[in-house]
């Protein structure tokens, strides 16, 4: 039950404390409202006494009225102090932004009460932001919560995160699921340990559950998460070009040198115009991913084939690059503007008058009685509503907020009218079904409002939770009102003018991303081409066993040359002197391969089978290391998310590919263990 108190009439409700007038006015006087609202609502100003249920009317002429120095029962008079300050005229722009200064005394008061460590205070600050939260209506604390978040953060770095945790417990009640607090309750939890860490890890899927389900975030999440992917396959195609360079090294630029070497050109000059073919697209400033496509082409015709359907793979991989450059724009995503947003949540700049201009005149006045109602001008309020109701298209928000202003100046029946008729109108909505439980509790009649407060807790959890802790502060009971909704044209005219919007850097009629999308297929096709063509050509294979390049062979095994062959095999046909300046080749030639091998398999797991002619097997060591190694290396550390102010903790790709990359090492470096036999 909200509460079954009779509700105090309006006249008794005890006004806002001349103390918290005197502070708020001079503080408007002496300061830049809009500047100072904005960091009180960051950082908290100084601290007020509670507020009461009444808070600071506006005035027609824009003079703000301080009701604690009228004569109300039970309220002293005011000093000539008080009642100067409250008789200084505040442009009426800035009126609007109380709340948001009230807001920031009431973070002001949390903070001081976390650093006392006292449970009364603490218990008194949370009560005086519920207080607040019940005066102006339904008002959105979110400013308040993220503040203390960053409070929690603070807390954390300074080796307190248990304090922080109590922080976040304590305010989550006014944002539950908020994903700054998930943010804030996952770093805290990794500042425990690796235990803290495991207790992390919930709070870590419900956070990527958030962000994938948000349009706004989903394009900056993968662009966050999936650059790794980017470096991966670069990191894939640089490795296995290199791989089988080192591997054909001896027949890599036969294909640029032999021709010229028949013709009778100088070696000397043949090898410095390879050397330079080979690194030309380094040397004019381009990607290496396109000194990797020439290798490859010109490793075409060596290659065996498995190498040749993995080379084909990797090529075509490439393609993923230009994808991710299409998501990109989809990370700059601009926050959705919200006219509830604008009702509910206190506003620490005035709303440009321009932009309310653009909406229609209906929903112009139903936002002027909005604002008499967060007052308490019950009166005009009812006035507002009640000429909207004719012709208002939202007449469920319309009626509801009609029997608000009628209930609050005691007009029961008509209120209970206005109630049921917008029920009927949205059957559903939390704050109306708790309005007609008030209506039926101050009628007496009980069974009628507990039926209502169990279909708004059955309907709408959340409004009844909310508006519960809210009426719980005051023995009193209080109607709801429901703010203006969103819809396509009120969004559109709360949009900021289109010059001022960034456009997409990037699509498909830009020329780099054409070609971007169009070299690595190009590289595949030629290729396939070049392969093809060298099957009915004469070219050069490399000798296992002394390195050396040949066309033909005598040998059953077509990687021997001739001339390992009659040494090793049929040890015959050799002069002495010739048989030892071979013997010699290939003892320098299976030094520099154990050399390589040995580096490979300490630096880069994986190449050292492909070097080694194990491909299946090296090409899949190798694609985890490469993606293991991109998640270190590329994984976004830290992102701050459209519409918030604080930045999300690092990724857990990260230590998922530190673990990854530590296991390939650890099993690639075990190779050098002795074994036995």
């Amino acid at each position: 039950m909200i509460a079954s108190v009779p509700r105090a009439s309006c006249s008794t409700q005890a006004p806002v404390t001349a103390r918290f007038i005197r502070a708020a006015f001079s503080t408007l006087i002496r300061k830049a409202a809009p500047v100072l609202g904005a960091l009180l609502i960051a950082l908290g100003g100084t601290a007020l006494p509670a507020q009461s249920d009444r808070p600071v009317p506006a005035g027609a002429s824009g003079e703000a009225k301080a009701p604690g120095a009228a004569k109300a029962p039970g309220v002293p008079r005011t000093s000539a102090a008080s009642r100067e300050a409250a008789a200084v005229r505040v442009p009426d722009p800035y009126v609007g932004q109380l709340p948001a200064i009230a807001l920031s005394h009431c973070a002001a008061r949390l903070k001081a009460a976390f650093r006392s460590g006292n449970a009364r205070d603490l218990q008194a600050a949370i009560q005086d932001v519920e207080l607040l939260r019940r005066t102006y209506g339904t008002m959105d604390v979110l400013p308040l919560v993220e503040a203390m978040a960053l409070v929690a953060r603070d807390l954390g770095s300074h080796g307190d995160p248990v304090q922080g945790l109590k922080v976040l417990d304590a305010v989550e009640r006014w944002a539950p699921r908020n994903p700054t607090l998930l943010a804030t309750r996952v770093i805290l939890l990794r500042h425990q340990g690796p235990k803290g860490y495991l207790l992390s890890l919930a709070d870590t899927m419900e956070l990527t559950r958030y962000r994938l389900t948000n349009p706004l975030d989903r394009g900056l999440w993968a662009v966050q998460h999936l650059a790794w992917l980017r470096l991966g396959i670069t990191l894939l195609l640089w490795g296995w070009t290199l791989a089988l360079a080192l591997r054909y090294r001896k027949v890599f630029r036969c294909p640029l040198e032999e021709p010229l070497l028949r013709k009778g050109q100088n070696p000397h000059v043949v090898a410095i115009f390879g050397a330079i073919v080979v690194t030309l697209p380094v040397l004019a400033g381009l990607d290496p991913s396109f000194t990797a496509m020439l290798w490859l082409w010109l490793l075409a015709p060596t290659l065996q084939g498995a190498e040749v359907k993995a080379s084909v793979l990797i090529l075509m991989l490439q393609v993923v690059q230009p994808a991710l450059t299409l998501v990109e724009p989809m990370a700059s995503s601009v926050p959705i503007p919200s006219i509830v947003t604008l009702q509910q949540r206190p506003q620490a700049l005035p709303v440009d008058a321009a932009t309310l201009l653009k909406l229609a005149p209906a929903d112009r006045a139903f936002l002027a009685g909005w604002r008499q109602l967060e007052f308490q001008e019950w009166a005009k309020a009812e006035a507002t509503f009640d000429a909207l109701a004719k012709h208002h298209p939202d007449q469920a928000e319309v009626l509801n907020n009609l029997g608000v202003a009628r209930y609050e100046q005691g007009k029961v029946q008509g209120a209970q009218a206005c109630f049921d008729e917008a029920a009927t109108l949205a059957p559903g909505r939390g704050e109306i079904l708790l309005n007609q439980s008030v209506i039926a509790y101050r009628l007496m009649d009980g069974n009628l409002g507990a039926s209502k407060q169990e279909d708004a807790r059955r309907l709408a959890p959340d409004v009844f939770n909310n508006i519960l802790a809210v009426n719980l502060v005051r023995s009193d009971q209080r109607a709801f009102p429901l703010p203006l909704p969103d819809n396509p044209e009120r969004i559109k005219a709360l949009e900021p003018p289109p010059d001022a919007v960034e456009g997409p850097r990037g699509n498909l009629r830009d020329l780099v991303l054409l070609l971007n999308f169009g070299l690595p297929v190009l590289a595949a096709a030629a290729f396939l081409i070049r392969l093809r063509h060298s099957i009915g050509e004469a070219h050069p294979s490399q000798c296992t066993r002394c390195g050396d390049p040949f066309h033909t062979t005598d040998s059953p095994d077509p990687a021997v040359c001739s001339k390992c062959h009659h040494l090793f095999v049929l040890k015959d046909g050799l002069h002495a002197e010739s048989r030892k300046r071979k013997v010699d080749e290939v003892g320098a030639f299976q030094a520099s391969q154990r050399w390589l091998h040995n580096a490979l398999t300490l630096l880069l797991p994986g190449l050292d089978k492909i070097f080694m002619g194990e491909t299946t097997a090296g090409f899949v060591e190798f694609v985890l290391f490469c993606l293991a190694g991109a998640m270190i290396l590329s994984t976004g550390r830290a992102v701050r998310y459209p519409g918030e102010i604080v930045q999300d903790p690092a990724s857990v790709w990260m230590p998922m590919g530190i673990l990854l990359t530590v296991l390939i090492y650890l099993r690639s470096w075990v190779k050098f263990l002795p074994r036995r036999g």
